[in-house]
């Protein structure tokens, strides 16, 4: 999912950066593309599960 969403945020932020003028149509989606590239990659990284700490502590007294 991070791998697609930079690839993503990548093709469009050089569709909208290249310097040959193209249809609005074309730069409005790349634009989508680069939003929807960058929310895929800023969620991809926060949602990562650590396996070494599932166990929960027995002794815990909630402090």
């Amino acid at each position: 999912m991070r791998n697609i969403g930079i690839a993503l945020a990548t093709a469009g932020g050089a569709i909208i950066a290249a310097p040959i003028s193209m249809p609005a149509i074309v730069v409005t989606i790349a634009t989508y593309m680069t939003v929807a590239g960058t929310v895929a990659t800023a969620v991809s990284q926060a949602v990562v599960t650590d396996d070494e700490n599932t166990e929960t502590d027995e002794n815990d007294d909630g402090l």
